[in-house]
C-alpha cells in the first residue's frame, strides 16, 4: 500500500489515505454502478415485457445500489418488502370502498404503524408512499397494480445482480489508514506526556490543547471504518478467505480504545505526584506545612528517579502502541514491564508522605493496565494479573501506614 507521510506542527506524521479509498471514490462509485443498473432496468423492461414507461424499475434499481453487495441485497430485500407490504394494506380498501378520507386514513395509520418496523429500515417509509399510490388508482385501475410491482422487482433485480457480479472493492485500506493514525497520534500523545513528565511540566501545557478532542474523533473515525471493512467483506466474492482480518482488527481497534482511556487517566493522575507539587509549591503545599531541608531534598532526588523511570515507561509504551497490530506483541514490552517492576519495587522500599504513595502507586496501577491493554489482555475483574502485584502490595502498605498513623494520634 503506497501512501505518503504527511506531518503538521504539533501532530504526528500519519499516512494519507488513496484518493480510490476516500468518500469521493465512493460516491463516483456508487454514482456510476446506479446509472448503469437504472439503465439496464431500463432497456430489459423496454425490449422483453414492451413497457413504455419502466418508471417504478429505475427508481428501484438506483434505490438499491450500495457500495457493498451486503447493503445492497439488505436494500433490496427492505424495499419489495416496503411496497409489497404497502400494496397489501391498501388493496383492499381501493377495490371495495376506493379513495376516500375514510379509507384514506386508516390504509395511512395501517401503512404508518407497519412502516415503524426496524426490519423495513429505511425502507419503511415506501410503505404508506405505496398503499397510498395504489389506493388513489381506485377499482378502475387495480389491474395496474400488479405490473407496477413487477417492475420493481425487475429494477430490484437488475440491481442487487449488477453488484454481485461485479462486487465492489473492499474497505481494507482505508480501515487500516484509520488505524494508522489512531496509533500515531495516540503514540504522539504518549510520547508528549513523557516529555512533560522528564520536564516536570504538566502534559496539557506540552501537547495540543484539544489532544483529547483529536483522539476521540480518530477512535470514531477507525471504528467507523472498521465497520465498512466488515461490511465490505459480507457476501463479497472477492473476499473468500479474509473474515480473520476483522476479527484482528477489531481486537487492535479495542486495545487503542482502552489505552486511550488509560492515557487520559494518566495525565489525570499526574496532578498528584509530589513532582508536580515541587514545581509549583505554592499552589499545591498547604499552609501550616513547612518540611525540613533534609526532608525536601531526600523527596526530590526521589521525585526525579521516580519521574525517570515514569518517563521511560510512557516511552516504551509509545512504542508499543506503534506497534500494535495484532499477533505477538512488540519486542520492548518484557524489558517495559521489568521496567515497571523496578519502579514498583523502589516504591514499596521507599519512607515517605502516605499521599505521595498513594498518588504514585495510582498512577503503576494505570501504567500496569496500560501494559496490559497493549499487549491484548482482557481485563478481570476476579483475578489480578501477575504484574498487578506489586501495586496490590503497595496498595496494603498505604493502608496499614494509615492505620499505625491513626493509632499513633489516638495515643
Amino acid at each position: 500500500m503506497r501512501e505518503e507521510k504527511t506531518a503538521r506542527p504539533g501532530r504526528p506524521a500519519v499516512r494519507r489515505v488513496r484518493f480510490r479509498d476516500g468518500p469521493w471514490a465512493v460516491r463516483w462509485l456508487v454514482a456510476v454502478r446506479a446509472s448503469v443498473a437504472a439503465a439496464l432496468a431500463w432497456q430489459l423492461c423496454s425490449s422483453v415485457w414492451h413497457t413504455p414507461r419502466p418508471g417504478p424499475a429505475i427508481v428501484a434499481a438506483l434505490l438499491v445500489v450500495h457500495p457493498t453487495v451486503f447493503r445492497s441485497c439488505t436494500a433490496g430485500l427492505q424495499y419489495a418488502a416496503g411496497c409489497t407490504l404497502g400494496a397489501l394494506i391498501a388493496l383492499p380498501a381501493a377495490i371495495l370502498v376506493g379513495p376516500s378520507w375514510l379509507s384514506m386514513s386508516a390504509v395511512l395509520l395501517l401503512s404508518l404503524l407497519a412502516a415503524g418496523h426496524e426490519r423495513l429500515g429505511a425502507h419503511g417509509l415506501h410503505v404508506p408512499i405505496t398503499a397510498v399510490f395504489v389506493l388513489l388508482l381506485g377499482p378502475s385501475h387495480a389491474r395496474e397494480i400488479g405490473p407496477h410491482l413487477w417492475q420493481i422487482g425487475v429494477g430490484i433485480a437488475v440491481a442487487v445482480l449488477f453488484n454481485a457480479l461485479l462486487p465492489p472493492p473492499l474497505r481494507l485500506r482505508a480501515a487500516e489508514a484509520a488505524l494508522d493514525r489512531l496509533r500515531a497520534e495516540l503514540a504522539g500523545v504518549l510520547d508528549g506526556v513523557a516529555g512533560a513528565v522528564r520536564a516536570s511540566r504538566h502534559p496539557d501545557d506540552v501537547l495540543d490543547a484539544q489532544w483529547r478532542a483529536h483522539l476521540t474523533d480518530l477512535t470514531a473515525q477507525a471504528r467507523s471504518a472498521l465497520g465498512q471493512a466488515h461490511e465490505s467483506l459480507r457476501w463479497n466474492a472477492r473476499a473468500p478467505n479474509r473474515q480473520a482480518v476483522w476479527h484482528l482488527d477489531q481486537r487492535v481497534l479495542e486495545s487503542l480504545e482502552r489505552v486511550a482511556y488509560d492515557t487520559e487517566a494518566v495525565v489525570a493522575a499526574l496532578d498528584d505526584l509530589p513532582a508536580y507539587r515541587l514545581a509549583h509549591p505554592a499552589a499545591h503545599r498547604p499552609p501550616t506545612e513547612a518540611p525540613g531541608p533534609g526532608a525536601a531534598a531526600g523527596t526530590d532526588t526521589w521525585d526525579e528517579e521516580f519521574r525517570a523511570g515514569c518517563a521511560r515507561l510512557l516511552t516504551c509504551l509509545a512504542l508499543c502502541v506503534r506497534g500494535c497490530r495484532g499477533g505477538s506483541p512488540h519486542p520492548v514490552l518484557p524489558a517495559t514491564r521489568r521496567v515497571w517492576r523496578e519502579l514498583a519495587e523502589r516504591c514499596d522500599d521507599r519512607h515517605g508522605r502516605l499521599d505521595a504513595r498513594v498518588a504514585e502507586c495510582r498512577l503503576l496501577m494505570l501504567l500496569d493496565r496500560a501494559l496490559q491493554d497493549v499487549a491484548g489482555g482482557r481485563r478481570r475483574t476476579a483475578r489480578a494479573a501477575p504484574g498487578a502485584a506489586a501495586t496490590t502490595e503497595l496498595t496494603v502498605a498505604a493502608r496499614e501506614d494509615t492505620h499505625a498513623q491513626a493509632v499513633a494520634e489516638h495515643r
